[in-house]
């Protein structure tokens, strides 16, 4: 797993996640409500859980399909 910090979006949304792999995708989609954040990855490094990890900056939102 790799810990990933997410940058922007709502402020309910929990900013720390894990992913299941090692490559890290260019953009992510967290679903949120009703609604996908979709952030982008960036170069920038923060601290999280005791280590610096990638950070992923909210780029947009777009509604969940009914």
């Amino acid at each position: 797993m790799t810990t990933i910090l997410l940058a922007g979006g709502p402020a309910s949304l929990d900013p720390v996640r894990e992913l299941p792999e090692e490559h890290l995708p260019e953009r992510l989609s967290v679903d949120h409500g009703r609604w996908h954040e979709h952030f982008e990855r960036t170069d920038v490094r923060d601290v999280a859980k005791g280590g610096l990890v990638r950070v992923f900056r909210w780029s947009y939102r777009t509604a969940i399909a009914e």
